[in-house]
């Protein structure tokens, strides 16, 4: 297939077209099998609606290339209340890997971050992949802990790397409390 063939485009979640979220949630239950068992076992949805995704993908003749959400959420750290803006659920299919296709779409989510009202960005990853993500903009947070689980007593200490970007003056002022104490969520996006 011809790269010039591969189009760009994005939708709110509502709008996102059904062969799309198809191609999606298939990925998804074959790279991240744990977040399809128990009672999500017949899961229909990317990420939960209260986080407002939106979508950003690589398509060519309605197959998707690539694929990125962005969400929003309200997070609160040390007293202090962020709006945080996150690029999650990065993809690409196996044949169009190696191509940069979300390496793209990683940099428009960092540039539609910075230019949104949120305090912070965060991006949680694999920590193979930190690179890539620094290499998009994303300053890494070693030592940085995330927890997660429906109350802080009740949460487990994440794998994931965590990520940042600090784009207001608060942002900036609450730099070192996440490294200083965990960030608590109640559920992974």
């Amino acid at each position: 297939m011809d790269t010039r063939e591969i189009e760009f485009v994005e939708f709110d979640d509502a709008a996102l077209p059904a062969l799309l979220r198809s191609q999606v949630l298939s990925f998804l239950r074959l790279q991240w099998p744990e977040g399809f068992t128990g009672d999500l076992r017949y899961r229909d949805w990317i990420t939960r609606s209260d986080l407002t995704p939106y979508h950003l993908l690589y398509v060519a003749h309605g197959l998707v290339v690539s694929h990125l959400e962005l969400v929003r959420v309200t997070l609160e750290h040390e007293g202090v209340s962020y709006e945080v803006h996150s690029p999650t659920t990065v993809l690409t299919y196996p044949s169009f890997q190696g191509e940069g296709w979300a390496k793209k779409l990683v940099t428009e989510a960092v540039r539609r971050i910075d230019a949104s009202d949120a305090d912070l960005g965060i991006v949680y990853c694999n920590p193979d992949l930190e690179g890539f993500y620094a290499s998009c903009g994303w300053t890494p947070m070693p030592g940085a802990r995330t927890v997660v689980g429906p109350e802080p007593t009740k949460a487990t200490e994440s794998t994931d790397m965590m990520l940042m970007r600090f784009l207001t003056d608060k942002g900036q002022r609450g730099r070192e409390s996440f490294l200083r104490s965990p960030l608590w969520i109640t559920d992974e996006w």
